[in-house]
């Protein structure tokens, strides 16, 4: 059976999982504090709807839709325009408990299903799940969450907020039930230079690259660099 694929559009990165993304597929996409993850999503979200006519929604929890916008200018993104042209949707929904997260969820099915859109960021998961206290309502609502992706049909990024010095990943169900997942790590080589990694720690149906990559933000966007990151300096990196 051919797997359809969902290309990012970021240079260099589809080459990694075998062409894009598993079509409605749901990816983790995890990470510390500027590694990335929202530039990450818009990237793809930008470049369905410029470049292959794929229509998308961006679910902000955890900034405004402002400061979105504003941000995403830097690189010569103009989500308002594409918005206005019905290309994108960039919905700023609040954070609520489990009993408001059903609206949240409505709101973002009608969106998607008006806009007929196949791409969806939900920005972040980590910002839905501050209003949970108990680890059985985060469970009910990732398995909530993921039924309801699953419903949309379409490829959908799921960003997962790491605190700097935590090695856990997610919320101990979601990176079973994810399609995919992406770690972006952000360290200080011996230099003390900042620099950043990527993962591909899981990926269905694809033979994906195996090996730690780096990137870098630059004014384009997202970029994988051509250097893997070598064993010496992933043991130093990692003590």
């Amino acid at each position: 059976m051919i797997i359809q694929r969902i290309p990012t559009g970021i240079p260099k990165f589809d080459k990694l999982i075998e062409g894009g993304f598993p079509d409605n597929s749901m990816i983790l996409l995890v990470g510390y504090p500027g590694a990335g993850k929202t530039t990450f999503s818009a990237q793809f979200l930008y470049n369905g709807a410029t470049r292959h006519s794929a229509r998308g929604v961006y679910v902000c929890f955890a900034e405004t839709k402002e400061t979105f916008l504003r941000n995403m200018m830097r690189f010569g993104w103009d989500f308002e325009r594409l918005e206005k042209e019905g290309r994108v949707a960039i919905l700023d929904l609040s954070v609520t408990r489990e009993a408001g997260l059903q609206k949240n969820l409505d709101t973002i099915m009608e969106t998607m299903t008006s806009l007929n859109a196949s791409r969806l960021v939900i920005d972040s998961f980590s910002a839905i799940s501050m209003g949970l206290k108990e680890l059985i309502d985060i469970r009910v609502m990732i398995h909530l969450l993921y039924r309801f992706l699953k419903k949309a049909n379409c490829v959908s990024i799921l960003i997962l907020d790491q605190p700097w010095g935590t090695s856990a990943l997610g919320e101990g169900i979601s990176e079973f039930l994810a399609d995919g997942i992406i770690h972006l790590e952000t360290y200080f080589d011996e230099n003390e230079v900042f620099r950043r990694r990527l993962r591909i720690l899981k990926m269905r149906g694809t033979n994906h690259t195996k090996s730690p990559h780096e990137y870098d933000i630059t004014s384009e966007g997202f970029v994988i660099l051509n250097k893997k990151v070598s064993r010496s300096e992933r043991r130093r990196a990692e003590r």
